[in-house]
């Protein structure tokens, strides 16, 4: 039996958008929003979470579709997070949807694990974005992940890059039994949380916003 704990996520909705929430308590390092393949809200968000608040990441979690981001984004700026303090985080369709959030908006981060659908029509990022494949992904092949990786670093003025993984197809991301799995997913996960803690902006901790209010009073 495990004796590792996890938070229960709690559970609402954005008018008739089901959301799973993680708050925590002091000083956050930053949000992620992680979006969901189709079931992934109930299958794959919880244990997500759980794995990004041990690095400090309050979440948002939905399933992608529509024009999702546009009220998770609101939520979140309700809870006083600013664009540069938020990640973006997708699994499966989720990683496609993820993608074309960073191709229109920008954040301080976005990562897409397993990206499906066609990856034809971006051509630019406005958030920097880290793509992860398997390799033996039926949905995406090699050669449309070498064009998407050559057209990004042509046409972006930010920092993207694009890693594919041998011997694992499209669930890599999942804690799988056998090496060559376990190795992907493990890599992948570290490639991530490395790329949000480099790029998403922490908020300031309540001692820096009192000396920053006691700055500005001073000088004005």
């Amino acid at each position: 039996m495990s004796d590792v704990v996890m938070i229960r996520p709690a559970r609402s909705a954005i008018g008739t958008l089901p959301v799973l929430e993680i708050a925590l308590g002091g000083a956050p390092r930053g949000l992620v929003v992680l979006l969901c393949g189709p079931g992934g809200l109930d299958r794959d968000a919880t244990e997500v979470m759980n794995r990004l608040a041990e690095h400090g990441y309050e979440t948002l979690a939905a399933e992608a579709r529509g024009r999702v981001l546009e009220p998770l984004v609101q939520r979140a700026a309700e809870r006083g997070w600013t664009g540069d303090q938020i990640g973006l985080l997708g699994l499966g369709r989720g990683g496609r949807a993820v993608l074309d959030a960073a191709a229109e908006w920008c954040f301080g981060a976005a990562v897409s694990l397993s990206p499906s659908g066609p990856l034809a029509g971006v051509a630019a990022v406005r958030t920097p974005w880290l793509g992860l494949f398997g390799a033996e992904d039926p949905g995406v092949s090699a050669e449309e992940v070498r064009a998407l990786g050559a057209r990004l670093a042509a046409g972006t003025d930010v920092y993207s890059q694009v890693v594919t993984y041998p011997g694992v197809g499209a669930d890599f991301h999942r804690r799988q039994g056998d090496g060559v799995s376990y190795a992907a997913s493990y890599d992948g996960w570290q490639r991530a949380i490395e790329w949000l803690e480099l790029r998403v902006a922490p908020r300031l901790t309540p001692l820096a916003e009192q000396w920053r209010r006691r700055r500005a009073a001073v000088s004005g």
